[in-house]
């Protein structure tokens, strides 16, 4: 089952119907009134499902999607519309790759069968993560960041998690061993903040290499700027730093998972 879903509408009381019946049905549900609110829960924790109402004031449904989807490919999202569905929901969906566009609905079963079939899927992964577990010395990560600390807790964590883990201090160091090594990165974490070589040309010369290589961004302070130019090089998402190394765990297993597929 699912740990955790994060709840977006700028209604209380549609809030207060979501967190009362997901957490009766075990999950653990965390309820924000906007999108933006959204955006910044998402800085700290990667939920592993999102539901977004569509009609929210400022940023709505559809454009927090975007803006998720630029940093988290991976990561489940349902949008609910107030009214029926409209036929150009289908486009949306297939562009954001997103699990459904729901019609919010308290008064019939409808909706929420809909809801715990998306969230249903999860509770069938166990075979998923069998397979990652048994592949998991096969994966080769590269971590690169100045900050030798950094570069200590996230190799020690891997190694632990049964990932190969290669640290190297700068972007010119990680090109060297991408351009000799005879074994290739699946992922690299990628400070953006470095002397030399900062993040973001490192990320371009990698993409350059070889443009399989996924790439998660480090960063100790989130800009937007930045975070976007990442995205159009073709970063696959982001954390910010210190890394919660549950969600890095997460997001490395989503990318594993997304490979395979």
């Amino acid at each position: 089952m699912f740990e955790k879903i994060l709840v977006a509408d700028d209604d209380v009381d549609v809030r207060g119907r979501f967190y009362e019946i997901l957490s009766s049905l075990g999950y653990g549900v965390t309820c924000v009134p906007t999108g933006k609110e959204a955006l910044l829960r998402l800085t700290e924790e990667r939920p592993s499902l999102i539901i977004l109402d569509r009609d929210m004031p400022g940023l709505g449904g559809i454009d927090t999607a975007k803006k998720i989807r630029e940093f988290d490919k991976g990561v489940k999202i349902i949008i609910l519309f107030d009214r029926e569905v409209e036929k150009e929901a289908e486009e949306i969906v297939k562009d954001l790759n997103l699990q459904g566009i729901i019609k919010k609905d308290f008064s019939t079963p409808d909706m929420m069968q809909q809801i715990r079939s998306v969230l249903e899927e999860g509770e069938q992964s166990g075979l998923k993560e069998d397979l990652l577990e048994k592949s998991k010395g096969s994966i080769f990560i590269l971590i690169v960041d100045d900050n030798q600390e950094i570069r200590e807790v996230l190799g020690s964590f891997l190694a632990k998690k049964g990932y190969k883990a290669l640290k190297v201090s700068s972007g010119e160091e990680a090109l060297m061993k991408i351009k000799t090594e005879i074994e290739k990165p699946q992922i690299v974490l990628l400070d953006i903040r470095m002397p030399g070589l900062d993040g973001l040309a490192t990320l371009k010369e990698i993409k350059n290499l070889d443009d399989s290589i996924k790439i998660v961004m480090l960063t100790s302070a989130q800009d937007e700027y930045i975070m976007e130019e990442a995205a159009r090089l073709g970063a696959s998402a982001y954390l910010l730093k210190p890394c919660d190394l549950d969600n890095l765990d997460r997001l490395i297993t989503s990318i594993v998972f997304q490979k395979k597929e």
